[in-house]
C-alpha cells in the first residue's frame, strides 16, 4: 500500500516548501498525506484508518483528526460519510492537483540545483 505513496518523499517537500516559508498546504506534511490518500480514494469511501497508515510517522496522536475538522471539512475538501470514513470532493481534487503541481515545481527546482552545483 505504501508502494502508491512515498511519505519521505512528500516529507522532503513539504519541507522544500517550508524552507520558503510556505507552512501551509503544500508545507505541511500532514495536509499533503491526507490529501494524497484521499485523491487516491476519490472513487471510494477512504477510512480514517488508511490515512493514518501515512501519517503516524509525522503526526502525533489526535491531529490528524482534528486536521480533518479544522482543514479538510470545514473548507469542504472533504465530506464525512460514515463514522471514520471521508470521500474527497471536487474542491479537494483541486487542491489535490495543486498539490501535484507543486510537487512537479519541487522536483524541476532539485533537478536544476543539481545541475548548477556540477558547473564548475
Amino acid at each position: 500500500m505504501k508502494n502508491d505513496i512515498n511519505p519521505e518523499f512528500e516529507n522532503d517537500v513539504a519541507n522544500f516548501y517550508q524552507s520558503l516559508g510556505v507552512n501551509q498546504g503544500p508545507g505541511d506534511i500532514q495536509y499533503r498525506l491526507i490529501l494524497k490518500v484521499l485523491e487516491k480514494n476519490k472513487d471510494k469511501s477512504t477510512e480514517f484508518s488508511d490515512i493514518r497508515y501515512y501519517t503516524d510517522e509525522f503526526a502525533e496522536r489526535g491531529s490528524i483528526g482534528s486536521k480533518m475538522k479544522t482543514v479538510f471539512l470545514r473548507n469542504e475538501l472533504a465530506v464525512k460519510i460514515k463514522h471514520g470514513g471521508y470521500k474527497i470532493t471536487d474542491r479537494g481534487l483541486i487542491a489535490a492537483n495543486m498539490l501535484k503541481l507543486s510537487t512537479m515545481f519541487y522536483k524541476e527546482v532539485t533537478k536544476l540545483s543539481k545541475i548548477i552545483e556540477r558547473m564548475p
